[in-house]
């Protein structure tokens, strides 16, 4: 008897099992669906934070021994500026499909705050390019040691920048397919 049943209510069983799991992946997929624009902005980021950090370090190396900016300075100060515009570029056009996403609260405020510390860093590095250009027609030492003062500030916000993006994605699961 006990047999009779089981091989019975088996199937039965095994169809509303297969309609439900069915049902919860639909419903899965229609809440977490990711443009593809996503994709373009973590890559960015990691030049955006690695490139002004080897500005920083290269400027430290010629303050200490105390050389004068060159050419590898000042190619390096217009590299990592445009990393990091192009990373705040990148954010912003990603910003309104994560927006438009079921985020938790916490999660929400995270991702205004990081929208807005994106937008100040590219004109931070923006206003870092365009002293760096003055110092190279005009070499005078307070300009140097603002430009300096600047690209520290900026690398302590893209650190703190970087953080925050990164509570994003392994906090909240923002930007992650699942």
């Amino acid at each position: 008897m006990k047999r009779s049943i089981i091989v019975i209510c088996a199937p039965l069983l095994f169809s509303l099992f297969s309609i439900a799991h069915e049902q919860l992946q639909e419903n899965y997929e229609n809440t977490i669906s990711y443009s593809p624009t996503v994709k373009i902005h973590p890559p960015a980021v990691h030049f955006a934070i690695a490139l002004p950090l080897f500005n920083l370090f290269l400027q430290g190396y010629y303050l200490i021994r105390r050389k004068d900016p060159d050419d590898t300075e000042f190619l390096a100060t217009l590299i990592s500026s445009i990393a990091v515009i192009g990373a705040s570029a990148t954010g912003y056009v990603v910003h309104e499909s994560i927006e438009n996403m079921p985020l938790r609260k916490e999660a929400l405020e995270i991702l205004h705050i990081h929208e807005t510390i994106g937008i100040a860093l590219a004109f931070l590095f923006s206003a870092l390019a365009l002293l760096r250009i003055l110092f190279h027609f005009k070499p005078v030492k307070p300009l140097r040691y603002s430009y300096t003062a600047l690209l520290v500030i900026g690398c302590i916000a893209l650190l703190i920048q970087g953080n925050l993006g990164g509570n994003l994605v392994y906090k909240f699961g923002v930007g992650v397919e699942p």
